[in-house]
């Protein structure tokens, strides 16, 4: 999986609220592009995403993407 793609790969799951948080105003885009910095920064490894606070669903969401 290339960057990009992993990248994207971890804004859809902040968008899903598995991890992270999202913006609560402002425009669909916008909220995309905070997800998408803050995916960035995961990615980067500025930020972990944490096993033991993940939902079941999550978890699997996670494990098939290769994010833990």
């Amino acid at each position: 999986m290339n960057n990009i793609i992993k990248i994207d790969v971890i804004a859809q799951g902040i968008m899903a609220k598995y991890y992270g948080s999202t913006q609560n105003c402002g425009t669909h885009f916008q909220r995309w592009t905070y997800a998408v910095l803050q995916a960035r920064d995961i990615f980067e490894g500025r930020f972990k995403i944490d096993k033991d606070e993940l939902s079941e669903e999550a978890y699997k969401y996670c494990k098939k993407y290769e994010l833990i």
